[in-house]
């Protein structure tokens, strides 16, 4: 986004536009507001990012990168439409569309059609759990449901308090009404949502039978972004892979024309000389082969971390390499192995956006996504490629299953497997891998040692992320860090993996989460089908919702160190009483 004139209407980076402010989003300009458009509506892109494994799983050719160096790079429109004049005098409310005038609007933003000053974008909006989005129904609401008259509107406030209860829309017909309920969708009854798509201009709008749900414009529930992301590793960043990648399209319709010859014809002319038939073959096979849910792509991953000394997986230093030392005898009942990735790669795919409520980071299949255009005869999604380091750490499997056999343990993590259960049912989520109270270990230690490390690698608790690995022979957990717009990171989080420095995080995790200033009400939390929590809260085990991968849900700190009354729940609690020479 550009510079119209001297009127600055905005910039915006491109990882803000993958994680916050993608199409279908409302952004606040410098004189108006505005969203994004869908992609298909997009005239430039920018760099191209190949990663073979996401491409696969999102049934697209590639990603590229939103570009965001020039004028106009970008297309927007205006939303909302109506708009309020400043001039406490005048109030008019208008929509812009009326007569309307592009050279003018460049140049001095937009301005009231009756005084000519400065006018701003409705504070009020209105969406729907399918995604619409729309204008507020200012008449309708004013006239008590009637639509009928056409008189001009305008807004004004009484100036006694900042409540909504102090500003009024009044009608020329002579009809008055506050705001107080105005963002109340039971005060809505009967108004159906338009199915109207403001990032789509050129479609129609839908039949859409939804309940109108109000919002002010800059709520934080208008737009929640839908994204996948992958740590690039071996072999996939492997060259050879990145070719395929490039030369897929004209392999696959050489495939269809003329069979096994076509694939012969295209590996002459692209890859003979560098690879030889096997290795191609081998690669174009997996390529080929959709991954089917995300969790393969986790697998694959956690395969890969795992085996980082192995050949096949130190292929390409460039994007992946990671170290790891000795486990010290006193750590080994609890973790397997610690390893330092010193360089990491993530590519984070935009896929679409949902309203009024979060989208579940890990389900495969979810209703009221509003999916991007994947493009037309190249199908593409926006991405960003994320430059890093992290800290991966494996829990030791079979002091795992012993755990999870204890009596105790099997009670609540049956009650977190049928709670998280019923939660996702609830809204319709379809989800591959149920979780139980082992997941609840690993994520609660992962924001335990998050909180921990933002006091000393200097980075804050927000830009430290976490991924989970859990399921069929996966156990652990990845902290790491990055930048889109930088080569990479400080290196003050990998340094943190040394045992000399990750013992005390260990040791100032335990001691932060036996004693929690909202106890005891979040020492007797337990899970529900309407808040999968247990023992946590924010002042001890939440973090920042985009460092969490499952938001802030599923955790308990119980699960974690021994509490009051919930001592045998604890998996840690032999090295709690070492390190905090804690009697249990």
């Amino acid at each position: 986004m550009g510079i119209f004139d001297k009127n600055n209407l905005g910039e915006l980076k491109p990882n803000q536009i993958i994680t916050t402010f993608g199409p279908g989003s409302i952004i606040d300009a410098v004189k108006d507001s505005v969203t994004l458009l869908d992609i298909n509506y997009w005239k430039d892109k920018g760099k191209r990012i190949v990663d073979g494994r996401l491409a696969s799983y999102l049934n697209v050719d590639c990603f590229y990168m939103p570009r965001t160096s020039h004028y106009g790079d970008i297309p927007i429109v205006t939303f909302p439409n109506m708009h309020v004049c400043s001039n406490l005098k005048c109030g008019r409310i208008f929509d812009i569309q009326e007569g309307f005038n592009l050279e003018k609007y460049l140049q001095f933003g937009v301005t009231c059609p009756d005084c000519h000053k400065p006018a701003y974008p409705s504070r009020f909006i209105n969406m729907c759990s399918d995604g619409h989005m729309d204008e507020f129904p200012w008449r309708w609401w004013v006239h008590q449901g009637d639509m009928s008259c056409r008189k001009k509107l305008k807004l004004f406030s009484t100036g006694d308090t900042s409540t909504l209860a102090d500003i009024w829309v009044e009608c020329d017909c002579g009809a008055r009404r506050n705001m107080s309920g105005a963002t109340q969708k039971e005060n809505f009854e009967g108004l159906n949502c338009s199915g109207r798509h403001p990032f789509r201009p050129n479609q129609h709008n839908k039949s859409c039978k939804k309940e109108i749900i109000p919002s002010q414009r800059g709520a934080s529930n208008v737009y929640f972004s839908v994204t996948r992301s992958a740590i690039s590793i071996p072999p996939w960043i492997n060259p050879l892979y990145n070719l395929i990648d490039d030369h897929l399209k004209t392999i696959e319709e050489l495939q269809d024309l003329f069979g096994e010859t076509g694939v012969t014809k295209a590996y002459e002319k692209y890859f003979s000389a560098n690879y030889t038939r096997e290795e191609f073959d081998i690669a174009l096979k997996r390529r080929q082969e959709n991954i089917r849910e995300f969790m393969e792509i986790k697998q694959m991953e956690y395969a890969a971390i795992t085996h980082h000394r192995d050949p096949a997986y130190a292929s390409n230093k460039k994007n992946f390499k990671a170290e790891e030392d000795l486990l010290p005898p006193y750590l080994q009942p609890y973790f397997s192995r610690v390893i330092r990735i010193t360089r990491l790669r993530e590519v984070k795919v935009l896929l679409g956006f949902t309203r009024v409520e979060a989208p579940d980071p890990d389900a495969d299949e979810q209703p009221n996504i509003v999916y991007l255009h994947k493009g037309g005869a190249e199908k593409w999604l926006p991405a960003v490629e994320i430059n890093g380091e992290g800290i991966f750490i494996e829990f030791n499997k079979d002091t795992l299953k012993r755990w999870k056999k204890t009596v105790s343990v099997a009670s609540i993590s049956k009650i977190y497997y049928d709670c998280y259960l019923a939660f996702c049912e609830s809204r319709g989520w379809t989800v591959t891998v149920e979780r139980d109270a082992e997941y609840v270990l690993l994520h609660t230690f992962s924001h335990l040692l998050i909180r921990q490390m933002a006091l000393f690698s200097g980075y804050s608790s927000s830009a430290i992320r976490e991924r989970i690995y859990f399921g069929e022979n996966m156990s652990g957990i990845l902290l790491y860090t990055g930048s889109a717009d930088k080569e990479g990171s400080l290196g003050g989080l990998v340094e943190l993996g040394h045992y000399n420095k990750l013992l005390p995080l260990i040791q100032g995790a335990f001691e932060e989460a036996l004693l929690c200033t909202n106890d005891p009400e979040c020492l007797y939390k337990m899970p529900s089908n309407e808040d999968a929590d247990g023992a946590a809260c924010h002042s001890c085990s939440m973090i920042s919702e985009t460092a969490c991968e499952n938001g802030n849900r599923m955790l308990d700190r119980g699960m974690v160190v021994p509490l009051s009354g919930r001592e045998h729940h604890s998996y840690f609690a032999g090295l709690v009483k070492d390190l905090c020479q804690l009697e249990i």
